[in-house]
């Protein structure tokens, strides 16, 4: 419904006969479809007709519409008994009348009524009234709803933050553009616009944050980085902290800023490594790793593609009462339970080789290195596996084979890697196929042909998402890893000691190793991701080369 010219509500111009009649000014408020024009209601008349209620949690789903001639004119999306009319009849002392209105038009009222405190952090979800679960709306009309509370740049922050988390984003992007400052939320790894902010507070936002984190604020022309700490509640209405990582970055039109939001509680458990998305056959490998007394266990992919929540889980699963665990990570991101974590601070000389150095005269059992990335940390990272510990750590390397060749190139005597490594995991995140919203999908010839799947292939579930409420209309809600592993047997290593990288390859494929392709064939065949979306994360030599 559009607004009305007039500042005023309907209620009051109808006191005030710019509206000639209560029949009117009803059809003004309440459209033949039962919209409601929220906008054109009374705050007054809202305050005085509840205020005859001390819990307005055992009301009924009603809409203070006017109040005219001793009558109170409610908007009800649902039909209510006589006696519930009487009760609020008899608290108000006046008659009662019930206009229907759409469920929609309420739930958008009343989410008016509930907005959070702007000067907190919230990251509780969005209730239906009508039914007192949890339900997902509209983005950019939540985004707007919590910033029209919001009097400063601080409070705009805080509604931006609160909104991401609602919706299980793990970025914030405040990018300058000549229209405004454009708002995007990083959700399940896809970047989605939010809202474009007015021009005017594009620079008053960027400066708030920068002083949020203790920035130069003089200083636009190099890029910066910061730190924030601060509490938000969340569903259960428990304080929780939560870490921010703010990088600022000189760009045309001002300055861009991201957030990557670090929830402080420790969201990993033993039990979350089942649902992580190895298959049955690499879970078991995988597992018999984590339970030797030593080796070395490496976990490869590009940034984001989910090895931290592989390191941290497994490191949950083995972190028992009778073991020393110690890490070096940049940045220790989640606080966890029974471990030593130590960060990585090179401006102090705290690098991952010193770290690592000064772990192995802890007494450790188990020992995680947050990434090799140096020859020195290479060497120490090997030669810790050889001496009686079990050592976790990363690289970045676009397969499980190639980081074998990454880690001869850093150094280390190939003998040692080959009598140090136990295996070597590499990941991709795909995002699931929506629950919600899923529909039965038959491949297409092509699709099959470049996945090598047999044209008619047995108990394929092939799905895709049609799009839904749940999902943000993607088709698609929530993410888990597509593996490859290599194990290590008697074979690989004399390969990796005297053999080539395409000696390896040979020998892997000759014994039907698990690799991406076999993984990603087993994913869209039972329906938990599409064909699309493994081309999308997937390097296209993983899906060509046959295993």
């Amino acid at each position: 419904m559009q607004l009305l010219p007039s500042r005023k509500s309907i209620w009051r111009q109808l006191q005030t006969n710019e509206i000639t009649s209560c029949q009117e000014a009803l059809s003004l408020l309440v459209d033949g479809e039962g919209r409601v024009n929220i906008d054109a209601l009374d705050s007054e008349l809202n305050q005085r007709f509840f205020r005859s209620f001390e819990d307005r949690s055992l009301l009924p789903p009603v809409i203070p519409l006017l109040l005219w001639r001793n009558c109170y004119y409610l908007g009800c999306p649902t039909k209510l008994p006589d006696h519930v009319v009487r009760m609020l009849a008899d608290r108000t002392l006046t008659e009662i009348k019930i206009i229907p209105i759409s469920s929609e038009s309420y739930k958008a009222w009343f989410r008016t009524q509930n907005v959070p405190d702007p000067s907190r952090i919230t990251s509780a979800p969005l209730i239906n009234p009508l039914t007192g679960e949890a339900e997902q709306a509209d983005i950019a009309e939540v985004t707007n709803l919590y910033l029209s509370q919001a009097a400063d740049q601080t409070r705009r922050i805080n509604a931006l933050i609160s909104v991401a988390l609602q919706n299980r984003a793990s970025d914030i992007h405040l990018e300058p553009t000549p229209q405004g400052l454009r708002v995007r939320y990083r959700i399940d790894g896809i970047l989605r616009d939010v809202k474009v902010l007015p021009l005017e507070l594009s620079r008053k936002i960027i400066v708030a944050l920068k002083v949020m984190c203790d920035m130069d604020i003089a200083e636009s022309r190099r890029p910066q980085d910061g730190r924030i700490n601060r509490e938000y509640t969340s569903g259960d209405s428990m304080a929780a902290g939560l870490d921010m990582r703010v990088s600022t970055l000189p760009c045309v039109g001002g300055e861009k800023a991201v957030i990557r939001l670090l929830p402080r509680e420790n969201p990993f458990s033993q039990e979350m490594l089942d649902g992580l998305g190895f298959s049955k056959r690499t879970l078991e490998i995988y597992k018999r790793w984590l339970y030797q007394p030593q080796g070395l266990i490496i976990i490869t992919g590009p940034t984001g593609s989910g090895k931290t929540s592989t390191l941290y889980t497994s490191l949950q699963l083995i972190a028992k009462e009778q073991v020393n665990v110690v890490t070096v990570e940049d940045p220790v991101e989640y606080v966890l339970p029974n471990i030593t974590q130590t960060q990585v601070n090179e401006a102090a000389g705290m690098t991952f080789a010193a770290g690592l150095r000064a772990i192995l005269r802890q007494d450790p059992d188990i020992v995680m290195v947050g990434e090799v990335r140096d020859p020195e940390t290479a060497e120490t990272v090997v030669r810790a596996a050889l001496t009686g510990h079990l050592v976790l750590t990363t690289m970045h390397t676009n397969d499980a084979p190639s980081a074998i060749p990454r880690l001869k190139d850093l150094g280390p005597d190939p003998g040692l890697i080959s009598d140090a490594l136990l295996g070597i995991v590499a990941q991709r995140l795909v995002r699931k196929v929506c629950p919600y919203c899923a529909v039965p999908y038959t491949p297409t010839p092509e699709e099959l042909d470049r996945l090598g799947i047999p044209p008619i292939p047995e108990n394929m579930q092939w799905r895709k998402g049609k799009g839904c409420d749940k999902c943000f209309g993607s088709g698609f809600l929530g993410r888990e890893a597509v593996v490859e592993i290599v194990d290590v047997d008697d074979h690989i290593r004399e390969l990796i000691y005297e053999g080539t990288p395409s000696q390896l390859m040979r020998y892997l494929r000759k014994i039907d190793y698990p690799s991406f392709r076999l993984a990603a064939i087993e994913k869209v065949c039972k329906g938990i991701t599409t064909y699309e979306e493994l081309v999308r994360v997937l390097p296209y030599s993983a899906l060509t080369r046959k295993s």
